[in-house]
């Protein structure tokens, strides 16, 4: 076991449980006072400035050489006071807290439903642009174990996270499906944006995502429901695109008319009384003969939105449908959207939010 590990299993552990806001202590955290209780006479033989802990058990034997490691661990320092866990005691160092700039963003990249390979490029993307810009620290996530209401609390070793509370955005790249989030776990991402006051960046197929989740669809703003133009045979369609709000930090480097091949969804549960439009398909030129049938899959009015903000609560939410492949990350136009919408939802930037009923 190596240094860091032991110290791990007596720090980070007793953390977590304390975030977690037990309301007694664990057996983990039972083990690390009585140890601290007992830290000033095992640190009897610790040089001055010092101090020890036992090595957790279950070290294996080495199995090259004669030596077997340190038969205590021995840190600088005062050490825990008697009654003080070890976790308190680096919690609570004078030590200035080492998260790293401003703004923290958290991109989900899980995939219970359809995996998309543009998932690793969307992630690295936001990745590349927080560090392009110097204006956020991204971390990554192919689980959604931190989608908790956890975290806040000082961080002394780096960016350690344990929960929502401790980003100021999350972007979903593509998770789609069905995410397993228990009830705790999805209030509090909704509390996240609508009470918090955070943001939520939704790309592609995070639109394809916890279709059984009412609250998350309307957070979101609309749901998806297919996407006919794009076939087995036709994978990705050239759209023609138009950008009905061309002064939004999002959207103002692409011109009023545009066209992209990717693979864009139709959506239901959407209401332009509710989401700002900022990009939608030209329904003039839609390909509804395409296939038999194709215009079934089709809203009555054919407006098909394809990038749209919306306040939710007090959180801002942008989401759009573009980035299918991974090859439309290498689009700087893509790439710039995104870019734009992440620093919008960390509220550096504004633009006209204000629904519109009708097509500009």
């Amino acid at each position: 076991m190596s240094l860091r590990t032991a110290i791990a299993a007596a720090v980070l552990v007793p953390l977590a449980a304390m975030g977690a806001g037990a309301a007694s202590p664990t057996a983990t955290e039972s083990t690390t006072r009585a140890t601290a209780a007992a830290a000033p006479a095992a640190s009897g033989t610790a040089p001055a400035g010092s101090f020890s802990l036992p090595v957790p058990p279950g070290r294996p034997p080495a199995f090259k050489g004669t030596w077997q490691g340190p038969s205590k661990l021995v840190l600088p320092g005062a050490g825990p006071k008697p009654g003080q866990s070890v976790g308190e005691y680096f919690a609570n160092l004078p030590a200035a807290d080492r998260r790293p700039i401003a703004h923290r963003v958290l991109v989900l990249g899980g995939t219970p439903g359809f995996h998309h390979d543009s998932v690793p490029a969307a992630m690295n993307a936001i990745y590349a642009a927080g560090r392009a810009t110097g204006i956020w620290w991204t971390e990554f996530a192919t689980d959604f174990a931190l989608v908790n209401p956890r975290g806040g609390t000082p961080m002394r070793a780096g960016f350690q996270p344990q929960g929502l509370k401790d980003f100021d955005a999350v972007v979903v790249a593509s998770a789609t499906g069905e995410w397993p989030l228990s009830a705790e776990q999805k209030a509090a991402l909704l509390a996240f944006v609508r009470d918090d006051g955070k943001g939520l960046v939704v790309i592609h197929g995070g639109i394809d995502a916890n279709h059984g989740w009412r609250d998350y669809v309307e957070m979101i703003g609309a749901e998806f429901t297919g996407h006919p133009f794009n076939t087995p045979t036709r994978v990705l369609v050239p759209f023609a695109i138009v950008n009905e709000s061309a002064s939004f930090p999002a959207v103002r480097h692409v011109p009023r008319a545009f066209v992209k091949q990717d693979e864009l969804y139709v959506v239901r549960n959407f209401s332009r009384g509710d989401v700002n439009v900022l990009l939608s398909l030209d329904p003039a030129k839609l390909d509804v003969g395409a296939y038999p049938g194709l215009d079934t899959q089709l809203p009555p009015d054919r407006d098909i939105p394809v990038a749209w903000t919306k306040r939710y609560g007090r959180g801002r939410v942008f989401a759009s449908s573009l980035g299918h492949h991974a090859e439309a990350f290498d689009d700087p136009e893509i790439v710039t959207m995104y870019t734009e919408a992440v620093k919008w939802a960390l509220g550096l930037t504004d633009g006209d939010e204000q629904p519109h009923p009708a097509r500009r």
